[in-house]
């Protein structure tokens, strides 16, 4: 146990922190590419999706409730 104690100190003596004032340097910012994405229209599936209260009530019942 002692032999296990003496080879351990030395090893946490070497080691170091990190350097706080070292600089990493990053690729630069790319800019993503344009998808030519039209905004949602009139027709969009939008007038499909549930109203919070539908929500609320499904989470709370389950989905048998319409």
């Amino acid at each position: 146990m002692i032999l296990t104690i003496v080879s351990m100190v030395p090893a946490c003596s070497k080691m170091g922190g990190p350097d706080e004032f070292s600089v990493l340097k990053n690729p630069p910012l790319v800019v993503p590419p344009d998808y030519h994405l039209r905004p949602p229209g009139e027709d969009s599936e939008l007038k499909d999706a549930f109203t919070p209260q539908e929500i609320a009530k499904r989470a709370l019942f389950g989905d048998s409730i319409s």
